[in-house]
């Protein structure tokens, strides 16, 4: 079973052992020389398997209540839908903005990261230019690809009630009500397909 914990300095070198193993896929280096696995980011989950660190994720927390997704790494085997590995980092991510009421993450990412790319898009990322990133976004010089995720969304318009129904009175008869006509208020919504009486006695 998968669990996500808060770091704890006392994991720090496990985080190291995880980012060098992945980096090792790659032909070119994917964190800079001095990079800090905690410096500057508000907050840090680990994943853990069996006390075995299998992936990370992180925030940093930024003005107009925009955030940085940061140190996504995860383990060659925990990797993919069926794992869910990822998906429960992200969502561990997404839970704690919509509590501090985070509205956009931004992210940066290098070209040979092309499945976090896929993953990121079908999790409602979308691709942004440099210049389209917060002036208060903190660069890694490797990143050369940028997405953003809006949080929260507006609510689209209500329709109109008069284009969602229309209401015609008329004078019906009403056959428990022997020799009698009352008026009757008739709500018509959507397409007219039949009319349901609603009686105003």
């Amino acid at each position: 079973m998968i669990k996500i914990i808060q770091y704890g300095t006392e994991r720090q070198e496990d985080i190291e052992s995880l980012v060098d193993e992945i980096s090792r896929e790659f032909d070119e280096s994917i964190t800079p020389s001095n990079s800090s696995y905690k410096k500057n980011i508000d907050q840090l989950w680990l994943a853990d398997k069996d006390d075995s660190l299998v992936g990370t994720i992180g925030l940093i927390r930024l003005k107009n209540n925009n955030a940085i997704l940061k140190s996504m790494f995860v383990k060659i085997g925990f990797r993919g839908k069926s794992k869910g590995v990822s998906t429960l980092l992200l969502q561990t991510a997404f839970n704690w903005s919509k509590d501090e009421k985070i509205e956009r993450l931004f992210l940066g990412t290098m070209t040979q990261f092309k499945a976090a790319q896929n993953f990121y898009a079908k999790n409602g990322f979308v691709r942004i230019d440099r210049k389209q990133l917060p002036s208060d976004f903190i660069d890694n010089p490797f990143d050369s690809r940028f997405y953003r995720r809006d949080l929260i969304y507006k609510l689209p318009p209500k329709r109109n009630k008069s284009n969602a129904s229309r209401k015609l009175k008329s004078t019906v008869f009403i056959p428990n009500v022997v020799g009698h006509s009352i008026n009757c208020e008739f709500e018509i919504e959507g397409e007219i397909n039949m009319v349901a009486p609603i009686l105003k006695l």
